[in-house]
């Protein structure tokens, strides 16, 4: 097995240039799979309906089992991930995922669909919190917004524009059999990505928490970063999620991600399913997802220019209030299907991924120490996954009775996402060491 950087005493000028330059990107880049996984459903559903003739109710299930699943993962594993590591669990993760996959491309029964996408969803759940916190514990506090929270977004939205760019492609070819090699296919760049990480090194933060700070001083060089002045050693106490004000953090973190995700899945996962219910045909159906997808990367992209520059909270406050405009928009103009709804459709898109898409990830993991960061982002990752499962088990049956209108009742969500932010000063952490950020209360940035 190949050692960890930080057991090296050292190591090649070669391997040096690699981790430096490779690190974040390969971490990162599990929410790439995340994402094509995750959103493919969404794509894949339009030829798994006819060809197991599923009703609303199965839909809705076979939807939600990989968000259920992921819910599971990030429970456990991201506990786990704070008592041995970061490394070890982002791992071993791809190859549970990696088995899933395949599995899924090769099921006879819908249950066995349910199954192998449950699993892979557990795959899923098992990475978000590790790579959630390690990328926090290496990005230096002015670049932590693009970093914790760009990155990851647009590997994530990476994802989830090749899921459709390949459903528009196979269609073709394999028909109404699509949705096996959708499954199927993913299998190959989470083998490539396991591989690659063989080579990186154990999270700095996580090594100084449990007392090896040469580990982690060699760490920290190796990947040409400054240790934090405020580093300290700490206990793992699960209390101290409920400490003091912690549970104030914990509780907003968690109640703002889950209940804009429950929204944003409208652009995202739920999104073919919506817009599909206009009956404008599966192939303009694909077309404005993948609109959905590449507005809300483009977003992201152009949030990197501010989410490290600007007041955090009130770039949350005030996206959040245009998304539920935009929703608004989007039900009163989406029964005669036209400019008004594209336009409001990419404004959804647009200002979701520009705030609060990207926030929750970076204030997810600010509001937790580093001996319980993962645990804590695995409690907002779970009750998001959650949301997001709620949404597409409902969507359908909403749909089937109410038509696009559901989209007002969405993107309420948002509103009260937005008042979340508003009650919570402390989410201003622009500019804060990561040590300093899950301490911050006033809501003013504290000067290290």
């Amino acid at each position: 097995m190949t050692l960890a950087v930080a057991d090296q005493p050292s190591m090649s000028p070669r391997r040096a240039r690699f981790v430096r330059h490779w690190t974040s990107r390969l971490v990162a880049f599990g929410e790439f799979i995340d994402g094509y996984d995750l959103l493919v459903i969404g794509a894949a559903m339009l030829f798994l309906r006819p060809y197991f003739g599923l009703t609303a109710f199965q839909v809705g299930v076979v939807t939600a089992a990989a968000f259920v699943g992921t819910a599971v993962g990030l429970l456990v594993f991201g506990d786990l991930s704070d008592r041995f590591g970061r490394r070890v669990i982002f791992m071993i993760n791809l190859g549970f995922f990696v088995a899933a996959s395949i599995a899924a491309a090769f099921v006879q029964e819908v249950w066995q669909l349910v199954v192998a996408r449950f699993v892979l969803g557990v795959a899923v759940g098992m990475d978000i919190p590790t790579s959630h916190a390690f990328l926090a514990e290496i990005a230096p506090k002015s670049r932590r917004g693009r970093i914790a929270g760009s990155l990851p977004n647009m590997m994530w939205l990476g994802g989830a524009i090749v899921s459709v760019l390949l459903a528009l492609a196979l269609a073709p070819v394999f028909g109404d059999e699509t949705w096996r090699w959708l499954f199927g296919l993913a299998a190959l760049p989470a083998a490539v990505v396991l591989l690659a990480r063989q080579f990186l090194p154990e999270s700095p933060r996580w090594l100084r928490a449990k007392g090896r700070a040469e580990e982690a001083q060699r760490v920290y060089d190796v990947l040409g970063l400054e240790p934090p002045k405020c580093e300290v050693v700490e206990k793992r106490n699960y209390r101290a999620l409920l400490a003091g004000g912690a549970w104030r953090r914990l509780v907003t973190v968690t109640a703002f991600f889950a209940i804009q995700a429950f929204g944003g899945a409208v652009a995202t996962v739920a999104g073919p399913l919506i817009i599909s219910s206009l009956g404008i045909g599966v192939s303009n159906t694909l077309y404005f997802s993948l609109l959905s997808f590449v507005v809300g990367l483009v977003a992201v992209v152009l949030g990197t220019l501010v989410i490290d520059r600007i007041n955090r909270r009130w770039l949350g406050v005030w996206t959040c209030l245009g998304v539920f405009a935009a929703g608004l928009g989007i039900a009163f103009t989406g029964e005669q299907p036209g400019v008004g709804l594209v336009v409001f459709w990419v404004a959804y898109a647009t200002l979701t991924w520009f705030g609060p898409g990207v926030l929750s990830w970076v204030w997810s993991t600010e509001a937790f120490p580093t001996a319980l960061r993962g645990l804590g982002s695995g409690i907002a990752q779970c009750a998001t996954r959650l949301a997001i499962a709620l949404n597409v088990f409902l969507a359908p049956m909403l749909l089937q009775n109410h038509g696009i209108t559901v989209v007002a009742w969405y993107s309420c969500a948002f509103l009260v996402s937005a008042l979340i932010v508003l009650a919570a000063p402390w989410l201003a952490t622009t500019g804060v060491e990561l040590e300093e950020a899950n301490r911050v209360e006033s809501g003013k940035p504290v000067r290290v």
